[in-house]
């Protein structure tokens, strides 16, 4: 059997990176950008096309050197691709002469045209085509920080989101953003926000809805987004600090899995580590996001610097639910290395839950200085499941400061579950792929869900066998008229004594199922006892059964001491209760094997 690795491709270029993007339909082509920012001699602000097809090598295809008089690239999308022209959606602030005027046109589309069958053939052109404000707040320190871009549908268009850095009055813009590629695109609106966000990200819930969710430093909130309305934020979860603990852990990065989940990267306080947490998101407008899993990074992470996540079975369109499938999760530390997990989607019945959050690769030391973005490319299973490509992958690229670009592939392989498998429901379902990695053990939070459903499941068929055979005087579920009736016979109570019980104990639990005369007997018939004596029962009185008893006060003295020097031996009688417990309770015959054991050890 092949050992699968995770092959790698590095290059450096001229300037330091601090973004990156991959063509959405093309896994091959990636876009990285960053700059030296105003003023520095020698350090340009560019944006570079590579070609990524190759595993071990990167190779540059064109460039774009944009001012030297205006910022350097903070932020970097791609649209959709129309024929063989790319868009792309830039953050470029203008020269400072301008923002001092009063003029900071921030937002950039970039067209990158590609005249070729192939990215390595010669005429491809990267150009900016158009530059916007979409800020409306005059602020001098303030940047585009964030850019996101909802998944893109086929022949559905996409909506576009910012939100300034270092600002006094942050904001969150939205744009539309055709799907025939550059087209026109236009502004959808904006929020003012108290505090600036940490990190968004959007989801597409129908042909023109979609879901905008954003962080702060300790809350969540989400957008709701219409063709004529844009909803107020509202929040859904907000951080407390840990027992026992005064400060709070903070978000650091936010990613949708699906319109119903989102996953974060927390940060914990004083640099005491990284966690990564699920969130079920409410349905109801009175509900809050709950915790679905969780799991940590390793110990030599003190903090996160970024996230990104890859559904590897997508959907077709935004109206399609998601079926079950495995999502690749990468957060990158402020050590320079990479953590990467893998998640199961998983369905049953009509419930969506989040299963097996592992580790399965720790990347070291992948740049020399900080990890500034990183990024998933596309992944599209093979058209037919009997042609797999033979090397199958995703890629994860990742920028830094130290002007280096680095580009893992992670291998894959296709998933047989028994969804796939003919059953009598229908036809199999379309096979899906997953990390061909082992991953290196589930979350905490998965054993507690398992464990939680099983007891749930014991709790249930207890109540069933308690209903169906009248045992349960308070009827939950009410499931005996749909049993068998052979199932639903009511059962003889016979009180079995607990020898650790005394004998007071005993007449206090037979008074609570009887309101009949108590007899207090030996069994015979039964297994022995302690001390070899016959089983002691209590329970009510049948002379018919039972044979005749006789009531403490009618016992002769001598009766009266075998029985208790009988109890005391079992440990059911002590002599600080008194006789008066035995008032109105019956007595069974000692008999004359009982006498003699009881009388040897006198």
């Amino acid at each position: 059997m092949v050992k699968r690795t995770i092959a790698s491709a590095k290059i450096t270029l001229s300037y330091p990176l601090y973004a990156c993007a991959f063509d959405p339909t093309d896994s091959n082509q990636l876009v990285v950008a960053g700059g030296g920012g105003p003023g520095r001699n020698g350090v340009g602000n560019k944006i570079t096309l590579l070609d990524a097809s190759d595993q071990v090598e990167l190779t540059e295809i064109a460039e774009l050197e944009l001012s030297p008089n205006e910022d350097n690239v903070t932020t970097l999308a791609i649209g959709s691709r129309k024929d063989k022209n790319l868009t792309a959606f830039a953050g470029v602030n203008s020269s400072p002469e301008d923002i001092k005027k009063g003029k900071n046109e921030h937002f950039r589309i970039i067209g990158i045209n590609q005249p070729g069958k192939a990215a390595k053939t010669s005429g491809v052109r990267v150009s900016e085509i158009a530059r916007h404000a979409l800020f409306v707040h005059k602020d001098i320190n303030a940047y585009q920080r964030l850019l996101r871009l909802s998944h893109p549908f086929e022949n559905l268009p996409q909506l576009g989101a910012i939100a300034t850095g270092l600002s006094k009055e942050p904001e969150i813009a939205l744009f539309d953003v055709p799907c025939t590629g550059s087209g026109r695109w236009k502004s959808r609106g904006r929020l003012d926000i108290p505090k600036e966000a940490m990190d968004l990200d959007v989801v597409q819930t129908g042909p023109d809805t979609y879901q905008l969710a954003y962080c702060d430093d300790h809350e969540i909130f989400t957008v709701e987004v219409s063709k004529s309305e844009i909803s107020e934020p509202k929040c859904v979860f907000t951080i407390t600090p840990d027992e026992g603990d005064t400060a709070k852990s903070s978000f650091k990065s936010l990613r949708y899995l699906t319109p119903g989940f989102l996953i974060t990267v927390v940060n914990k306080p004083n640099s005491a580590g990284v966690a990564l947490h699920g969130f079920r998101l409410p349905k109801e407008e009175t509900e809050s996001a709950r915790l679905a899993i969780r799991a940590r990074l390793p110990k030599g992470v003190s903090k996160a610097t970024g996230l990104a996540v890859k559904n590897l079975s997508p959907v077709l369109s935004p109206s399609d639910k998601q079926g079950e499938a495995q999502f690749v999760v990468a957060v990158a530390g402020n050590d320079s290395s990479i953590s990467l997990f893998t998640l199961d989607h998983q369905t049953a019945a009509s419930v969506d839950l989040l299963s097996n959050l592992a580790p399965f690769q720790v990347l070291k030391d992948v740049h020399p200085s900080n990890i500034t973005g990183l990024t998933f490319s596309s992944f599209s299973p093979p058209a037919s499941p009997l042609e797999p490509a033979p090397e199958l992958s995703v890629k994860l690229a990742t920028v830094g400061v130290g002007f280096t670009t680095v580009v893992h592939s992670i291998p894959l392989k296709e998933h047989i579950g028994k969804s796939s498998l003919e059953t009598k429901e229908g036809p199999p379902k379309q096979s899906r792929y997953v990390v061909a990695l082992k991953s290196k053990g589930e979350s905490p939070m998965t054993a507690i869900t398992l464990f939680t459903v099983v007891m749930l499941i014991l709790a249930i068929v207890g109540q069933v066998f308690l209903e169906a055979t009248d045992l349960s005087s308070n009827p939950i579920l009410g499931v005996k008229n749909y049993l068998p009736a052979m199932w639903t016979q009511p059962l003889r109570r016979v009180p079995v004594v607990s020898e650790k019980k005394t004998i007071k104990d005993l007449l206090s639990d037979a008074n609570v199922h009887h309101s009949q005369p108590l007899v207090i007997r030996h069994d015979e018939t039964g297994e022995a006892g302690p001390q070899g004596l016959p089983a002691l029962h209590v329970g009510v009185h049948d002379e018919e059964v039972h044979g005749p008893a006789k009531s403490w006060e009618s016992l002769e003295a001598e009766e009266q001491e075998l029985w208790k020097e009988r109890l005391k031996k079992t440990g059911h009688w002590v002599e600080d209760m008194g006789e008066t417990i035995f008032r109105g309770v019956l007595f069974g015959e000692i008999g004359g094997a009982i006498g003699n054991i009881v009388g040897e050890a006198l």
